[in-house]
């Protein structure tokens, strides 16, 4: 997430040294092979939990091994295009699975999740309790976040299929056979201890402090959550930030994404905001999967479109119920920390009321918001509420471009493009070639960083929003 999300998509730039260039848009064959087997071995492990809840006769931990599998194995498509699914994980006997199309695999994805809540609807006992600590082995909460995938599907594909937005007006409209998240309390979260099984990638000490806070927040974060007077110095910062980072030595001050590599040391003498150690780099620090504010952002921006209607609601208000998710979901993580922080509710009123949140100022198209539409002001904020959840701001983004991104001058290792895709690592390519190359011709590119997968707004619109800075 810190390694590849934040640096492609401009949350921070590491910019403490010569040693790390994903923010330069250099991302390798070792790198794709990093992503793919983390991801394809997730999924792996779900078949195999799903294999032995079969030969154990549970239900339950078939539901949920389901459930996992769909949540990794579209995380894998989000970032790869056509993967195998139907055909995977059966080794011996197949070694050289066919790719689905990304049309193919919204229906295996969701037709899974439908098998999943079937299983659970019918209230099965788990064979073994107390395992699992994101819900305590709670069904009802398990099937909202079944739901909630099928609404992050169902919207991510969206514009290769218009018609998934009545597919997501029939969960809306159908609570009692679609329950969805509908506080912070069905949020899931992975609650990362120190030890076994639940140990996080933070609690095995593989970040130094320094190390850690070389990666420096970004001029174009900044500018989303500071305001600032005519002379250039913060009057109001939105309160989350403080729980992303902390302020260099004098001001919110951001660092250029993309910068040419010799010209880091400049941007390092601007004493720039970094990522707080203290705060995130610690082995309780929670995993975020998705989260409440995610599915009213979903159904804001169905609304802004004209795509959705839900009754007594309106996108200002499913858009300001939104941010109010977002915040109480940082504030009560930051309650926790070893140095609490606290948001308060007046900062809430004032930022909605601000020229960075406010809807009616996006509406107003004056020039009085940050934002051009209320459209640009849902996407923009959903891609905030993202911060730290795996990859999703890198996929928001590709689906839509907002928030506006200026790509640098130092980007020319991908011709000046944000990576539109990961490419299908070496290994993979020369193993099962034949699929490869149908799934590459069905994408219509070669296996690089520049062909847009089908639901993207670049494919859908033939261009990007914004070319590089010059």
């Amino acid at each position: 997430c810190q390694y590849y999300n934040n640096e492609l998509i401009q949350m921070t730039a590491f910019t403490a040294g010569q040693t790390q260039h994903i923010k330069e848009y250099v991302v390798t064959d070792g790198n794709w092979q990093t992503i793919w087997d983390n991801f394809a071995r997730y999924g792996g492990d779900c078949q195999h939990m799903i294999a032995l809840a079969k030969k154990w006769e549970d239900p339950y931990y078939e539901a949920l091994g389901l459930i996992l599998k769909v949540y990794n194995l579209s995380n894998l498509a989000d970032l790869f295009g056509d993967i195998p699914y139907t055909e995977a994980y059966q080794f011996t006997a197949n070694r050289t699975p066919k790719f689905e199309s990304q049309a193919e695999l919204q229906e295996c994805f969701l037709n899974d999740l439908d098998s999943a809540c079937l299983y659970l609807s019918k209230k099965p006992t788990p064979s073994k309790t107390g395992l699992d600590l994101m819900y305590g082995d709670n069904i009802t909460k398990w099937i909202k976040f079944a739901n909630g995938l099928r609404l992050r599907i169902l919207c991510r594909y969206s514009g290769m299929n218009d018609g998934n937005w009545a597919k997501i007006q029939e969960i809306i409209d159908n609570p009692s056979k679609y329950p969805l998240m509908s506080s912070n309390d069905d949020d899931a979260i992975v609650p990362f201890q120190s030890q076994d099984p639940y140990m996080s990638f933070w609690g095995q000490d593989k970040q130094t402090s320094s190390n850690f806070q070389g990666y420096r927040l970004t001029e174009r974060v900044i500018s989303m959550m500071v305001e600032f007077n005519s002379k250039g110095k913060s009057i109001f910062v939105d309160p989350r930030l403080a729980m992303f980072g902390k302020q260099g030595k004098n001001d919110w001050i951001g660092v250029v994404s993309g910068c040419l590599a010799a010209d880091t040391g400049d941007e390092e003498k601007k004493n720039p905001a970094y990522i707080d150690n203290s705060f995130m780099n610690r082995a309780d620090f929670p995993g975020f999967i998705m989260d409440y504010s995610e599915i009213l952002f979903i159904e804001a921006e169905g609304v802004e479109r004209g795509k959705l209607t839900i009754s007594g609601q309106t996108a200002k208000t499913l858009y300001e119920a939104a941010l109010d998710a977002s915040f109480e979901k940082w504030n009560t993580i930051g309650q926790a920390a070893p140095a609490p922080k606290t948001i308060k509710k007046s900062d809430i009123k004032t930022i909605k009321a601000s020229k960075l949140a406010s809807y009616d100022k996006a509406a107003a198209k004056d020039g009085s918001s940050i934002y051009g539409d209320p459209l640009e002001l849902i996407l923009s904020q959903k891609y905030l509420s993202l911060f730290y959840c795996g990859f999703e701001q890198y996929n928001e983004w590709r689906r839509t471009e907002y928030p506006l991104l200026t790509i640098g001058v130092g980007t020319g290792t991908n011709d000046y493009e944000l990576p539109t895709r990961m490419g299908y690592p070496n290994y993979t390519v020369t193993s099962n070639k034949q699929h490869v190359q149908e799934a590459l011709a069905r994408m219509g590119g070669d296996n690089d960083m520049h062909v847009a997968l089908d639901w993207s707004y670049k494919k859908l619109n033939g261009s990007h929003r914004q070319t590089r800075d010059n």
